[in-house]
């Protein structure tokens, strides 16, 4: 079993489209879990409606906490999050599935994702590669938490997010399977879709914050060479085939007429991360 796991509040739109998009994939077996802070845009409810995801409406103490209440909840062999603003291209769960059957030893699987505007169309490309602590720590978690599954095993070692973040709990999370030992792999595929909605946590004064915090604990002779892991980041990037994307780009996500995916054939768009 998948456990995907959404921490709520007041995203309802969003939500469906998230929901949708766990909804039709094509795992055998895959529970949602929506853990809802005490919405009052109708959330609750539409949960309550809702026969094929189990859900918690409760105060909590931010997006973290209310994921850590979800992994305590969960049942599967498999675990991830997925936030409102997000959801699974088709056939993701399917291919996570047979991926941690082949392999084994993999403990936390890295896809691709896509970034786009509210209404489907493509913003840029994230692909991920090799994750090395040092380079997370000095620069930025380059990729991304909608593309992120992980073995039960984690969880059931009592790893958390620290709820002391706000925005950039899963870099620190990340960061800390690294250290532990956790066995980390990347595959190609793009997995997932993050919708800039002009309100994602991860572009705000926040994190700018959090991540000088995160940077303070990595080794001093890390900070005192940044810009050489920086390029040596880049050089990685580079030799991994993470800058280029062969078009044309298809693709469906949901973004218009509810409970339909909208198909979306690309030609051209950018690598960087761009906020709109």
């Amino acid at each position: 079993m998948i456990s995907v796991i959404t921490p709520s509040f007041n995203m309802l739109p969003y939500l469906r489209r998230c929901a949708a998009s766990v909804r039709d994939q094509g795992a055998s077996q895959v529970e949602h879990l929506v853990m809802d802070g005490g919405s009052t845009d109708g959330t609750a409810d539409w949960l309550s409606v809702q026969r094929d995801l189990r859900h918690v409406s409760e105060k909590d103490n931010g997006m973290y906490d209310a994921i850590n209440k979800g992994f305590d909840r969960a049942h599967g062999d498999i675990a991830a999050y997925l936030n409102c603003d997000e959801q699974y291209l088709p056939g993701t769960l399917e291919f996570v599935e047979e991926y941690f059957r082949q392999h084994p030893a993999v403990d936390l699987l890295f896809g691709g994702a896509l970034l786009i505007r509210p209404d489907g169309s493509l913003i840029s490309y994230r692909k991920p590669y090799r994750l090395r602590p040092v380079y997370i720590l000095t620069d930025h978690l380059y990729v991304l938490s909608c593309a992120m599954f992980l073995r039960r095993g984690i969880i059931e070692k009592g790893f958390r997010f620290d709820t002391s973040f706000r925005a950039n709990g899963d870099t620190d999370f990340v960061v800390r399977l690294l250290h532990a030992g956790c066995r980390a792999a990347v595959t190609p595929r793009y997995l997932s879709a993050f919708t800039m909605t002009g309100g994602n946590l991860s572009a705000g004064q926040t994190a700018a914050k959090e991540a000088r915090r995160l940077f303070d604990r990595a080794p001093v002779w890390a900070q005192k060479t940044r810009r050489l892991l920086i390029l040596a980041r880049r050089l990685e990037k580079f030799l991994s085939g993470a800058y280029y994307q062969r078009w044309p780009l298809e693709y469906a996500v949901y973004a218009g007429e509810p409970g339909v995916r909208t198909a979306f054939r690309e030609t051209k768009a950018s690598f960087r991360w761009k906020s709109e």
